[in-house]
């Protein structure tokens, strides 16, 4: 083989090993795992690093920095799923999603809601802008939507864990299933 071929195959080994293997990503993933991967380390509310582990948790900003509300939801809404090496790194990433989340929900609520929510169709934005649901409702309304088809009737929303009466109650004239 030749040099430039070897320093080919060089370089993307050591790319493959970069990417896929250096680093661990946390639970708070909603993007595909590669790009995920391939995001500056300021894309993420956190980074531990212990002896041999290194783990970014909950990418919330895109490629360009700026922040991806649909992201930024979904890692606030899974944030108890996420593995912590110390768990105060996990106080302390909540406070810095939460100081995000805080303007985007205050732009959320500015729009308001034009129309009713469709359970069925409906984005976590969306779905956060209803009264008393945040991101882990939200995250919760959409997994469930997932898992066991599209909901029937308004009632069907009371079957998500956490959405009792009182909820269902307060949202239920900004919902529907189409």
């Amino acid at each position: 083989m030749d040099k430039d071929r070897l320093l080919v195959i060089f370089c993307t080994i050591l790319f493959v090993v970069f990417v896929f293997g250096s680093i661990s990503i946390g639970w708070c993933q909603g993007w595909p795992d590669i790009k995920v991967r391939l995001l500056p380390d300021d894309c993420f509310a956190l980074i531990e690093s212990d002896v041999g582990t290194r783990i970014r948790h909950c990418p919330h900003h895109d490629q360009n920095g700026r922040i991806d509300e649909e992201q930024l939801i979904y890692v606030l809404g899974t944030l108890d799923q996420e593995t912590w090496l110390d768990p105060k790194c996990k106080i302390e990433a909540q406070k810095h999603l939460e100081k995000h989340y805080d303007r985007v929900r205050t732009k959320i609520l500015k729009r308001g809601l034009r129309k009713p929510v469709s359970i069925n169709r409906a984005s976590l934005i969306e779905l956060v802008a209803l009264p008393q649901i945040g991101p882990v409702l939200a995250v919760k309304i959409v997994e469930y939507r997932n898992t066991h088809n599209l909901y029937i009737t308004i009632d069907d929303i009371k079957k998500v864990d956490g959405i009792g009466l009182g909820i269902f109650n307060a949202i239920r004239h900004y919902i529907s299933t189409d």
